[in-house]
């Protein structure tokens, strides 16, 4: 007996099949909508070489002696076969050596054919792509140079979803046949051990060689569906997007609207966040000298004030506006200024004798607002007048330095 609140479900009455029934049909609802749920694009890829960390990686110590010494006999092996295709007149003969070569390099392919699947010359063969060595391995099984596309450009698991179809793949032939017969295909690649992928997101061609030659084999799934043709009446986007659904549903995973510039995209993105952060190399030099420049417009404002407001702005012009401006706060300091000229027959005193208090030749002026106006003219106006203020007495603080007497100024 359940009890749910103020109510109780007897599970020996009669009605416990039927409660039993709805219990399960609700979750094996729920598991299907979450089992059909669309990937991110992230699924669609491995990120990482190895996709099964278990205890069989210890067997990888004792295997990469081994890998080794197979990886060197298949490149001396890739030589010959490369030669002897070079005066290889026959194509049959071609044939049967690219089938002992894919063996040689542990490349296995399952050949699996649906009951409606027949062989046609002018169908284009159309596949998901699952690796770099997709079409090399499909024109082996073709026994003759075939038009295989792969609409998406781009390489996916195959294990989460597939990666939108492009109808612009197909413009060309559909010009040439505006049937377009088809011959789609349902690819799968795996590789049982070691458990390395047989491409990642960011992948170089090099590294995946590596690993086909390094791995003792790599097995491929292909899957030869029910052949397609575009109706008189279908468009090819509409044609496209059929082929895309059987390749899928084939293969059990969901076609997404992910495109190959969206894998691009992440690839940056992955990539920029794998660069450590750099330092901000700042030259104190360079501050310095800055400061100075604002240090000589107003004299009465700390340096550590400047210094902090610089660090923010990056500009002179916009921390001498803030500091004219009242935007940021601070404490005026004393105006100290430098005796040029000493009187005659004294000598001069070293250390901060050379310097004295400006404050009884020109006394340090308030140049930022009291009050801050919510009307802009007002705002303007105070503006212009802490300007005109700080300009007269910059021009003061230059006659005084150099000895001048220029009438309007300071007589």
């Amino acid at each position: 007996m359940i009890r749910m609140g103020q109510y109780c479900l007897d599970l020996t009455s009669p009605n416990r099949s039927v409660f039993w029934l709805l219990f399960s049909c609700s979750h094996a609802s729920v598991y299907v909508s979450s089992a059909m749920a669309s990937p991110n694009l992230e699924e669609l890829f491995e990120d990482s070489r190895i996709i099964q960390w278990d205890w069989t990686l210890l067997l990888l110590v004792f295997y990469t002696p081994l890998g080794i010494l197979l990886l060197v006999m298949r490149i001396f092996a890739l030589i010959q076969f490369y030669l002897m295709f070079l005066y290889m007149p026959y194509q049959p003969i071609k044939r049967y050596l690219l089938r002992v070569c894919g063996l040689m390099l542990g490349v296995f392919v399952n050949e699996k054919h649906s009951s409606k699947a027949a062989a046609q010359e002018n169908a284009v063969w159309v596949a998901n792509h699952c690796s770099p060595f997709d079409s090399i391995v499909l024109q082996v099984i073709a026994g003759a140079p075939r038009v295989t596309i792969f609409p998406e450009d781009e390489t996916t698991t195959a294990k989460s979803g597939l990666l939108k179809f492009q109808p612009g793949k197909f413009d060309q032939h559909k010009r040439n046949n505006p049937k377009l017969p088809v011959q789609p295909l349902s690819l799968k690649v795996s590789r049982p051990f070691p458990p390395f992928a047989v491409t990642v997101l960011d992948s170089q061609p090099w590294a995946d060689a590596f690993f086909l030659l390094f791995s003792p084999c790599t097995i491929f799934n292909i899957k030869f569906l029910d052949p397609a043709k575009c109706r008189e009446d279908e468009e090819l986007e509409a044609y496209v997007n059929r082929i895309e659904s059987a390749i899928s549903q084939d293969l059990g995973i969901n076609a997404t609207s992910f495109t190959a510039k969206d894998k691009i995209e992440l690839i940056k993105r992955k990539r920029f966040e794998a660069q450590p952060p750099r330092p901000v190399q700042r030259s104190h030099n360079r501050w310095q000298v800055m400061a100075n420049q604002v240090k000589e417009v107003l004299p009465h404002v700390p340096i550590s004030v400047i210094l902090s407001d610089l660090s923010r702005t990056n500009s002179v012009d916009a921390t001498v506006a803030n500091l004219v401006e009242g935007v940021v706060p601070f404490t005026p300091e004393p105006i100290v200024t430098r005796v040029e000229n000493p009187p005659t027959g004294s000598a001069p005193s070293p250390g901060p004798s050379n310097y004295k208090p400006a404050g009884a030749s020109s006394q340090v002026q308030q140049v930022s607002a009291s009050t801050f106006s919510k009307l802009v003219h007002e705002r303007g106006l105070s503006l212009q007048e802490r300007k005109q203020r700080l300009l007269r007495q910059a021009q003061h603080r230059y006659c005084e330095r150099h000895d001048l007497q220029i009438p309007g100024i300071n007589c």
